[in-house]
């Protein structure tokens, strides 16, 4: 059970940031710089206990304590001090403070955005190319797939209706696919009355992909508008409120 205390401050917080719906006001600016310094101060704990001290500060540690030995040696093992030259780079940092010295901090700014767009990279390969694999679906409703190369759910009997619906599920989506596709291809002209057809569709296409994400946006704030409401009502008004005025007379 929460204690009263944060049931107050959480309900405080929660009408304070619907109070920006009718006007912006100081106490919302107060709980907004409030809530980013918290974020900040968080953030910096978490990072010191479950990145800097195991990772960099305790390998140190250990090893200026000589309390690690190698196992092939048996001797000490200070391989861990070379950590320290991690503060190096470290630094660089905040060399964004000098006008003169401002150069020395895009080095390891540099390396940290190379790093960024490698892994950013690899993650849009890894996203992109299971999707590429899964847009290759069967069109033939008298044949059964594979299932090593069939994607979604298990592919019906051969002939039948729903092996039919299935191929035209397939169809529907390859046309939006390829649809989708040539409305962004700019190498040839396209204004040709034969090529309007396929680029409306995929325009339609992506009108009802996006209105389908803006949509599933909406329900997700809705949802955590209901949560913030069910919040107030419950736990707040009818768990705090309504027992405190019952000690007041009439109450």
């Amino acid at each position: 059970m929460t204690d009263p205390p944060v049931i107050w401050l959480a309900a405080f917080v929660t009408v304070v940031v619907f109070s920006y719906a009718l006007k912006d006001n100081y106490v919302y600016r107060l709980v907004q710089h409030a809530t980013l310094g918290a974020t900040v101060g968080v953030t910096v704990v978490v990072t010191w206990k479950q990145v800097l001290l195991p990772r960099w500060w305790a390998p140190i540690w250990a090893a200026w304590q000589g309390t690690v030995v190698d196992p092939l040696t048996g001797q000490p093992d200070h391989r861990g001090l070379l950590w320290l030259l991690a503060l190096l780079p470290g630094l660089l940092w905040y060399f964004q403070l000098s006008k003169r010295w401002f150069w020395l901090s895009t080095l390891i700014t540099g390396l940290f955005v190379g790093t960024a767009a490698g892994l950013a990279f690899k993650n849009q390969i890894l996203l992109i190319m299971p999707q590429l694999a899964a847009s290759i679906k069967p069109l033939n409703p008298f044949v059964r797939p594979d299932p090593a190369l069939t994607y979604g759910p298990a592919w019906p009997e051969p002939g039948t209706p729903a092996a039919w619906a299935a191929a035209l599920n397939n169809a529907l989506f390859l046309a939006a696919l390829l649809a989708t596709l040539f409305y962004f291809f700019f190498s040839v002209r396209t204004d040709h009355r034969v090529l309007q057809a396929p680029r409306r569709f995929g325009r339609l296409a992506i009108m009802v992909c996006l209105g389908a994400m803006f949509g599933s946006t909406v329900m997700t704030r809705m949802a955590y508008l209901l949560d913030r409401l069910m919040f107030l009502s419950h736990d707040w008004w009818e768990g705090q409120v309504v027992p405190l005025l019952r000690f007041f007379p009439g109450g």
